[in-house]
């Protein structure tokens, strides 16, 4: 494994100080699967004070839970003390910890056995639950008692069906029972967490996967809307594949109204660009587009250019699935025509006209709403005539007009 030197620094002055220490959970599987880690955990047996005492630059980062970021060459690196979880009793966070001197101890309390891994150069692996092999074999398993595991935090559920579709890995079957019979645990996590794991879900390279949210049950209780998506499963995940994936929520929701989709997002906690676009994308997800420039244009000065484009992606895919093929050269044409306006430099907004308020202004129209309505009579004209966006002959026109 390439640790970075910082980590391997780390490892090295704990052991120097009569303590283990190991690299564990994400950071390792992500090795054992062939990609680069982004973060580092580290456990050990020091306790908090001692990793104190340890290192010169330290950060009380959890430290009731054992944990201390390290800073070394201006990067931080939690490390946390081996530990045993307390009663938990919201189905999220223990009620307190119980600090250990045995690694097999610590990995016990983790979610799966492939995050359940620990490694140091000097000591090799420490795989008590067998987590290698479930790699190897691209399954997901409960630590131990999945049940166990469920009950002391639910996300871990919706974390299992989000690994599965990142990674293309079957779910154990008592694991994937243990899912079922708890899923209604799920309401007792906050909607941002169970939202940012359906999120990844969504955008995962094995979006198949997604009916686990079905056949767990666990979309009932943080999103219902979705439901339709299960009927004709097959067509729909075609579409879903061709979709890029930032746009696949928007295809998840299209059976709402623009109300109903602000509603559902608002209570998913989103943010406001992704809710605008949202309401704008199903506002025009139904619209029957005309494979024409000028009416193209003219869509153009309504809708911002980049939802214009995913608006017929989403379009576009739901033809191809359908094999209507003329409605396909029609998607195909309009994304042309879009480009080809930007090419030539067309205007189809005020932000490129050639004229703006302050010039109205200096030929003597001095009345908000005048200056408003003369703006976008000369856009009008000139998404029409783009070879009329020119100023001097756009001032001449308003003049003669108002």
């Amino acid at each position: 494994m390439n640790i970075p030197k910082p980590v391997v620094y780390i490892i090295d002055e704990l052991e120097k100080n009569g303590f283990e220490g190991f690299i564990v959970g994400g950071c390792v599987r992500d090795y054992l699967l062939g990609f680069s880690p982004k973060d580092f955990d580290i456990t050990t047996n020091a306790l908090p004070q001692d990793i104190k005492n340890i290192f010169s630059h330290t950060i009380d980062t959890g430290i009731e839970h054992g944990t201390v970021t390290v800073v070394i060459d201006k990067q931080n690196f939690e490390v946390t003390t081996y530990r045993i979880d307390g009663e938990y009793k919201d189905n999220r966070r223990p009620e307190n910890v119980i600090f250990s001197e045995k690694i097999d101890e610590d990995l016990s309390r983790r979610d799966f056995t492939m995050n359940a891994i620990a490694y140091s150069i000097n000591k090799g692996f420490v795989d008590t639950f067998n987590g290698r092999e479930d790699i190897k074999n691209k399954l997901i398993k409960g630590v131990g008692d999945a049940d166990k595991r469920f009950k002391e935090d639910a996300l871990r559920m919706m974390r299992g069906v989000r690994f599965s579709a990142q990674l293309g890995f079957d779910i154990e079957e008592k694991t994937f029972n243990a899912i079922i019979d708890n899923a209604s645990l799920i309401k007792n996590i906050s909607i941002e967490r169970t939202r940012d794991e359906f999120l990844k879900l969504v955008k995962s390279d094995y979006i198949e996967k997604l009916n686990l949210l079905e056949k767990t049950g666990l979309y009932k209780y943080f999103i219902p809307e979705i439901e339709h998506i299960f009927t004709n499963y097959k067509k729909n995940i075609f579409i879903l594949k061709k979709l890029s994936k930032d746009l696949r929520l928007f295809f998840l929701i299209s059976n709402l109204n623009e109300n109903e989709a602000e509603n559902l997002l608002k209570r998913l906690k989103l943010d406001n660009k992704t809710i605008k676009d949202a309401k704008t994308i199903l506002k025009y997800l139904n619209y029957d587009f005309i494979d024409d420039r000028l009416e193209t244009r003219k869509l153009m000065s309504l809708i911002d250019v980049d939802l214009f484009k995913k608006i017929l992606e989403i379009k576009f895919s739901i033809s191809l699935i359908e094999n209507d093929l003329v409605q396909c050269k029609k998607y195909d044409n309009i994304y042309d025509e879009i480009d080809e306006t930007i090419r030539k430099n067309h205007c189809f907004s005020l932000k490129t006209l050639a004229v703006t308020g302050n010039d109205l202004k200096e030929i003597g129209i001095t009345d908000g709403k005048l200056i408003g309505d003369s703006l976008k009579a000369l856009l009008n004209l000139v998404i029409e005539e783009p070879d009329k966006n020119n100023k001097e002959f756009l001032l001449s026109y308003i003049g003669k007009n108002i």
